[in-house]
């Protein structure tokens, strides 16, 4: 075999080889790709499932419990009517108690709803959910916005605010806190979520829990940044920021 020849069976070999390795690079990226893709799609999949669970359950709180609730005032109005005065007292009592709760199991069914969620947009409903925590004497919150509010879609805004009952609901049930405070603070295309308790907090790698867990996945699901920092009988605190998208 000539030189010329073992130079252009080199060459030949060195050009395959490399097409070879572009080629498994470029397979390799865009198998990388399409599981990222896929990923995404189950993690929309799953929020999409849990939505309509929630919106099932607001329609159940509703018409089940609401209609329940109804029929016990109707007939505790019933019964004031037959009562003698001694007992009237009572029986206006326990009407106080079913009027406050027909209330509130409104509100829940609402705020549970994707429907109204998206009707009233995201402060709204944040609002609703810090007054129902007062009325119930569960926390003393306070709600402060800074800026102009922007133009958030509604699919966003229904993931920030479960991200931001998934908190509330951690720290009504293993905080012990007493406060909470949420503020929101408007920039030119940046929405900056700053939500803490005084709660007794826990300690680094104790944060793995399924609610912490579905509020960083539902962050990753529209591209936020969320740090959730807590110490040990100093309370907890979550960030998150949003970039609208020109």
């Amino acid at each position: 075999m000539q030189q010329k020849e073992i130079y252009l069976l080199i060459i030949s070999a060195s050009v395959t080889s490399l097409i070879f390795s572009i080629s498994l690079v470029v397979i390799l990226i865009l198998y990388q790709k399409r599981q990222e893709a896929y990923r995404k799609e189950i993690a929309k999949i799953q929020v999409e499932i849990k939505e309509q669970t929630l919106k099932n359950i607001s329609w159940e709180i509703h018409d089940n419990i609401g209609q329940i609730l109804s029929t016990l005032s109707l007939y505790s109005h019933k019964i004031y009517n037959l009562a003698p005065p001694d007992l009237k007292p009572k029986i206006g009592e326990l009407q106080d108690i079913v009027h406050r709760s027909i209330t509130e199991v409104r509100v829940l069914s609402r705020v549970l709803n994707t429907d109204y969620i998206k009707s009233v947009g995201l402060i709204k409903s944040v609002q609703i959910e810090l007054e129902r925590f007062q009325r119930l004497s569960l926390l003393k919150t306070e709600f402060i916005i800074e800026g102009e509010p922007f133009f958030i879609s509604d699919d966003k805004e229904v993931i920030l605010l479960r991200i931001l009952q998934e908190f509330f609901s951690n720290t009504i049930k293993h905080a012990n806190a007493t406060e909470l405070q949420v503020k929101f603070l408007f920039k030119e295309s940046i929405l900056e979520l700053d939500v803490k308790d005084d709660g007794i907090g826990f300690e680094y790698g104790q944060e793995s829990g399924s609610g912490i867990l579905n509020m960083k996945n539902r962050a990753k699901l529209i591209g936020v940044f969320l740090n959730l920092e807590s110490k040990l009988n100093q309370g907890t605190e979550l960030k998150i920021i949003y970039k609208r998208k020109n």
